[in-house]
């Protein structure tokens, strides 16, 4: 009798443990059907405006894509002509000096003035956020800056003739030209503001420990401020190769890739063939930029550590 209720008790026991592993089972399997059915309309629209249209590209780049007439196959003719366009050699240098000049002197600095700023006091650093980062239309900012840089009665030949110096052709000297492009990204464009917040995010104790150790201002920047903003680098960076090498709206309104073709990029030479009905050539330069812009962002991926405390 004993061993009988022995028995049933511990199969009475065994039950509750069976449905209690049961339940965390059925929870893991609707969590994830929650997560995919989460994802799936960010799927869909990452295939039909991402991946599809990219597919397409590379298939038409082996065809002689019309608008009317038939399509044929014609291979790797499209390649090997934009691979031989010494015009194509010359988008490419200049796309890429636009991108180096352009990271160099628009990325870095908003890094610094955003450190800077969060050692203001707080009224002087909301006025100053207030002017750096003023809403400005991008279109309205370009027409404004080429009447700035106007060679007769620009406001920079105004300022360049009251200090002294020569006249200056800005725009219109092959030799400056990429410069002066991206020198209004300086003053008024650039991610400082994500930078701040992310510096507004690192525990004050950081800082209070740093100093009691002796730290001073360049020590607690170096060791504390740009390790912590590491990971945000990173994705900004990113973004800033990969928008500065397709980069088209601003020298196009610009300049229109003057003078002589020493401002013209890659994606605006891609937008010169398209509109000449060459959409075979441009398909295959467009494929040909994607393929660097590829290998620039794995090898860079590969090489910077984002974590802050590797």
């Amino acid at each position: 009798m004993a061993q009988e209720e022995i028995v049933s008790t511990g199969r009475f026991e065994e039950e509750p443990r069976a449905q209690a592993g049961a339940a965390p089972r059925e929870l893991s399997r609707r969590s994830r059907v929650e997560r995919w059915l989460f994802l799936t309309p960010a799927i869909v629209f990452q295939l039909v405006w991402g991946w599809y249209p990219l597919m397409v590209a590379f298939v038409l780049s082996f065809t002689n894509a019309r608008v009317r007439g038939p399509v044929s196959f014609t291979g790797l003719e499209s390649y090997v002509r934009i691979w031989n366009d010494p015009l194509v050699a010359q988008a490419f240098r200049v796309t890429f000096a636009y991108a180096g000049l352009s990271i160099a002197l628009t990325f870095v600095i908003p890094i610094l003035v955003a450190i800077l700023l969060m050692e203001m006091p707080q009224r002087a650093m909301r006025w100053m956020m207030l002017l750096w980062f003023l809403p400005l239309s991008g279109i309205a900012s370009t027409i404004l800056w080429r009447y700035v840089y106007n060679a007769q009665y620009g406001l920079m030949q105004y300022i360049v003739t009251s200090l002294g110096l020569p006249p200056q052709r800005f725009l219109n000297d092959p030799n400056q030209v990429l410069f002066w492009l991206i020198f209004p990204g300086i003053l008024l464009f650039g991610p400082g503001l994500i930078y701040m917040a992310a510096l507004q995010s690192i525990p004050a104790s950081y800082y209070e420990a740093a100093e009691i150790e002796g730290a001073g201002f360049w020590r607690k920047i170096w060791t504390i401020s740009l390790p912590r903003l590491r990971p945000i680098i990173s994705m900004m960076l990113t973004f800033a190769i990969i928008g500065s090498l397709q980069e088209f709206y601003w020298p196009q309104i610009m300049t229109g890739g003057g003078p002589g073709a020493a401002s013209r990029t890659v994606v605006m030479y891609m937008y010169q063939l398209w509109s000449r009905l060459r959409f075979a050539d441009s398909t295959a330069l467009a494929i040909y930029l994607f393929a660097v812009i590829l290998v620039i962002t794995i090898v860079y991926r590969r090489f910077f550590k984002e974590d802050p405390d590797a």
